[in-house]
């Protein structure tokens, strides 16, 4: 093994804001008392009988109004509250901060931004100076706004690969550090969903009539959720020097392009197992070593039933003797588009150190769908020891990317 591959990337500092809640706590909350956090959309009409939902797993208004103030954006003052959040938890010093590389995931971007642009364009038509500034907004400009608000003189990068963007955002800061590059990253993703997301997900016909059911065979589409989530990675030799608490390993990722459809998973599972292999063996570990899956598990009628083949032909491989637990925390905070990659990943870092198996929120009265042997997918959480973990974000246009996260 190489020396850059010897590094070790760990996890010092999380910050998170969802439907579940403004910080860590309430997301440690929320799981483990199996909350259902829709709620009414009050950002944009849906009465129009066109809307497949009216209900999203949305930040309360109230309080993103209150963090958003004048950002037309919205993303950007998400995103600065949870950057806040990990930078306070790893206790970063400001020449830390300053040293540090910044990359940020996101899938719809400015989108809210240039939906207002174009609503108001089309009701003036007039070019004001605001709307001109509201048409300049890009998930570049966010990324670059957060380096000048904390002052992070270090790296700057967008990722922008769908609903896999902050899921290659961790990846591409395990990569940072185990060059050399830095010392510390901050990593995750942002997207809180606009008009147009929403619209476009209802015209796909992906979005549930009802509510998200992962792994249920009466599943008939996902939810979208606002996030914004951040992970401080830290060199392990780094973190331990300077006596931080660590929550994590990242120990591994792979990411790849099935280039298969543009919106579905290959049906056979095979590019689902390709993906969760390639992560296993940069890891130098086997599904045998794995405890829990967070499944990309989006309720959508194709998607669940490759994951799970995918999951089965892994097992296949191994001689697994232990229950895997898999679930999917859609189910309670909604497809989080840019920033669903980020968010699964801290809410299994965090299950880890509490000891609990997240739940796949699911009524009694429905059924799931076949699972694999000694595959276990619970309905409410679980009191159970997490030591490794997968945690799968599969975009549209074939963008695929599995982490290994090890408790430390």
């Amino acid at each position: 093994m190489s020396e850059i591959n010897k590094k070790r990337v760990v996890v010092t500092g999380i910050g998170m804001l969802s439907s579940l809640g403004k910080n860590k706590a309430d997301h440690i909350n929320a799981l483990t008392d199996n909350e259902l956090c829709t709620r009414n959309i009050k950002r944009f009409d849906v009465n129009h009988k066109f809307y497949r939902n009216d209900k999203a797993f949305c930040i309360d208004h109230e309080y993103l109004n209150e963090i958003s103030k004048d950002d037309k954006t919205i993303q950007f003052s998400c995103a600065v509250h949870s950057i806040d959040e990990a930078v306070k938890d790893a206790r970063l010093t400001k020449a830390e901060l300053k040293d540090a590389a910044l990359v940020v995931g996101s899938s719809i971007g400015s989108g809210h931004s240039f939906t207002e642009y174009y609503k108001e364009f089309i009701s003036t038509l007039e070019l004001t100076d605001e709307l001109l500034y509201l048409s300049s907004h890009s998930v570049q400009t966010i990324t670059g706004d957060i380096c000048k608000h904390f002052g992070i003189r270090g790296q700057s990068s967008t990722i922008s690969t769908a609903c896999s963007a902050s899921a290659n955002s961790i990846g591409r800061g395990l990569d940072l550090i185990r060059t050399g590059k830095y010392k510390t990253v901050i990593a995750g993703g942002v997207d809180i969903f606009s008009e147009l997301a929403f619209s476009g997900f209802n015209c796909l016909h992906a979005l549930s009539k009802t509510y998200c059911t992962p792994f249920s065979k009466t599943r008939d589409g996902l939810m979208l959720g606002d996030g914004s989530v951040f992970l401080v990675l830290e060199d392990y030799d780094h973190a331990i020097e300077n006596k931080k608490e660590i929550y994590a390993e990242v120990l591994s990722y792979y990411f790849m392009n099935e280039a298969h459809h543009p919106t579905a998973l290959k049906s056979d599972g095979s590019t689902v197992y390709n993906c969760m292999d390639g992560a296993l063996k940069r890891g130098g570990i086997t599904i045998n070593d794995i405890d829990y899956i967070n499944a990309h598990g989006t309720a959508t009628p194709t998607n669940d039933g490759s994951e799970l083949l995918g999951i089965s032909k892994l097992l296949d491989q191994g001689d697994k003797k232990d229950v895997l637990f898999i679930s999917s925390t859609k189910s309670q905070t909604g497809h989080c588009l840019g920033a669903a990659g980020a968010m699964e990943a801290a809410l299994t870092i965090l299950a880890m150190n509490h000891s609990f198996v997240p739940p796949n929120l699911l009524p009694d009265d429905h059924m799931m769908i076949d699972i694999p042997e000694n595959v276990v997918i619970p309905r409410k959480a679980v009191k159970e020891k997490i030591n490794t973990a997968i945690s799968n974000s599969f975009a549209f246009g074939g963008c695929m990317t599995s982490l290994i996260l090890k408790k430390n």
